[in-house]
């Protein structure tokens, strides 16, 4: 991977990776990449995985520790096994020094992050082919990296047009769990395919999660599919940066509809209150009557609902709330 730095963006393409083969596993190596004083990390893959085929992502971080500012390796923390092909499941793994939840890497509370090293390994039996790792990225988190104060920035009028996919009009069994793959389904139908919501959402499944909102899950389905596909630590530089190229994104949201709730900020018009919820930013709209940002919430009871606009500082607020998070899915040069 060609490292190529985006905001909180790292780019690593696979020739820069070094490759050791055994017997029905191959091991990609990362050098040693150094970054100063994160404290969370998300890694995304866009690979493809042939049946019998699957890969493990692993990375471990180089900490300091906070008061003696002694320096070490953790240990290696795992992704999980996942694949297009196979009952896909991450870990939830820790050790002194970080943690994994699901999809983000976290440094424990006393030390702080210096440095990240990633491993992957693709495993395959004897009648299949290994996966085909087409690029890697990583994307890091600090203490008010993408804070709006003091942050000057020039809003633009567009709006992206993007299917709108309702997921409370698809299978009742699932339709309030897959707001993530609902999302993520107009952001590659938009982009020329003609997927179903009901299969996006199983193709992202979390089995270990038990959940259909693996971050690191849902952009790797896209990177399989031939897609540039990643999760970043977003802000308003990468919003306007992505709308004015023409590209809409899916966000990460905590917000009410509820004026009376104060655990949440309150966005006029939301279709619901939710501690976690995925939505399409398909545009920004400046005028007179001041500014907002247009999206598809698939929250919306039907497709006629989806499309909505919400106020600008209001919807900055609730996506500050996830820390900025982001899909970004691009059709490879």
């Amino acid at each position: 991977m060609s490292n190529k730095y985006l905001n909180s963006m790292i780019f690593i393409n696979k020739k820069k990776l070094k490759v050791i083969k055994e017997e029905n596993n191959e091991i990609y190596l990362s050098k040693v990449i150094k970054i100063d004083d994160f404290k969370k990390i998300i890694v995304s893959w866009n690979a493809v995985t042939p049946l019998n085929s699957y890969i493990v992502v692993q990375a471990r971080v180089f900490v300091q520790n906070k008061k003696d500012k002694k320096k070490k390796w953790s240990e290696w923390m795992s992704w999980g096994k996942w694949g297009t092909n196979i009952k896909r499941g991450s870990e939830s793994s820790k050790c002194d020094e970080v943690r994994i939840d699901v999809d983000t890497l976290s440094i424990n509370e006393g030390y702080s992050g210096k440095a990240i090293e990633l491993k992957i390994i693709s495993y395959y039996d004897n009648k299949g082919f290994a996966a085909d790792i087409r690029e890697v990225a990583i994307t890091y988190y600090k203490e008010n990296n993408n804070d709006l104060k003091n942050k000057k920035y020039e809003l633009i009028n567009k709006l992206i047009e993007t299917p709108c996919i309702s997921q409370m009009k698809r299978d009742e069994k699932i339709a309030h769990k897959i707001c993530s793959p609902t999302s993520l389904t107009m952001l590659l139908n938009r982009l020329g395919e003609n997927l179903k919501v009901e299969d996006v959402a199983y193709s992202c499944f979390d089995y270990n999660y038990n959940e259909f909102g693996n971050w690191t899950y849902n952009v790797a389905y896209a990177g399989s599919l031939g897609y540039k596909a990643y999760v970043e630590y977003g802000g308003i530089d990468s919003l306007i940066r992505e709308i004015s190229n023409g590209n809409s994104i899916e966000v990460s949201v905590k917000y009410t509809n509820d004026i009376n709730n104060k655990e949440y900020p309150y966005i006029e018009n939301a279709p619901l209150t939710t501690s976690g919820h995925l939505i399409v930013v398909c545009g920004i709209e400046v005028s007179n009557n001041g500014k907002w940002v247009i999206v598809n919430d698939p929250a919306g009871k039907d497709d006629e609902s989806v499309r909505l606009k919400y106020k600008f500082e209001d919807f900055m607020k609730a996506w500050q709330r996830s820390n900025y998070i982001m899909y970004v899915i691009y059709k490879q040069d």
